[in-house]
């Protein structure tokens, strides 16, 4: 990111709280995604393409599953079920990761006395079985999806977050890396800045801010003084 974009780019006065989404923001997890809706969807006859399920990241698995199953022509009756399957093969076959820079922003957020919140779709039992309890502890509230009755694009999640943390959310900055995702924060009332780390920053234009990789957010200003600051 140069730094004319970051000088650009319409900053509030004071932020005090950080919301994460977590599937290709925190963690290197979309392509194993990717790849488990791949498998339950040709089990009963569609192929999907990685865009097509990059852009619906972040809304309810189930929605997801009726969402691309309606595109291809599949009906199904339990789409429950259907989901299960699905993060049942993620956890088998996932390679997990965090995208470089990540655990240490987020240890110097946390030491730094930030309130931190991750506001991801995915079900709770699979961040659980496949992240590190370490890694998770420095973070305040998080929200699943099974949290909240609307997922991403409602605001529901980010305000749920922000409820949880003790912060309003006109004093969060949320860290987004899909189109639904960003449209929730916005709708909510946050700051956000976008990852293009899956999709076309050209897509991701609805943030406040757009960066390549997730080590450009330190050197946006906001998130500088958020560091040098402990009076939280």
């Amino acid at each position: 990111m140069d730094e004319g974009s970051i000088a650009a780019c319409r900053e509030p006065c004071v932020m005090r709280a950080i919301l994460f989404d977590f599937d290709g923001t925190l963690a290197s997890t979309m392509e194993d995604n990717y790849r488990a809706w791949q498998y339950v969807l040709h089990a009963v006859g569609a192929d999907i393409g990685r865009e097509e399920y990059f852009l619906l990241e972040g809304m309810n698995l189930a929605e997801i599953a009726r969402t691309l199953c309606k595109r291809h022509g599949i009906t199904l009756s339990d789409y429950a079920d259907f989901v299960r399957q699905k993060e049942e093969y993620y956890i088998q076959h996932h390679s997990f990761s965090f995208y470089a820079g990540v655990e240490n922003l987020i240890k110097d957020l946390y030491v730094s006395g930030v309130p931190l919140a991750i506001v991801t779709a995915g079900m709770h039992d699979r961040i659980a079985r496949s992240v590190p309890a370490i890694f998770l502890n420095q973070f305040k509230a998080v929200i699943t999806g099974e949290k909240t009755e609307r997922n991403k694009p409602f605001p529901d999640p980010y305000l749920k977050a922000a409820e949880e943390l003790g912060v309003p959310i006109g004093e969060c900055v949320v860290v987004e890396n899909a189109p639904l995702g960003i449209e929730s924060a916005k709708t909510a009332g946050a700051f956000c800045i976008a990852i293009s780390s899956t999709l076309n920053p050209q897509l991701l234009s609805a943030a406040d801010v757009v960066v390549s990789c997730f080590a450009d957010i330190e050197n946006i200003p906001l998130v500088r003084d958020m560091l040098r600051s402990t009076d939280y």
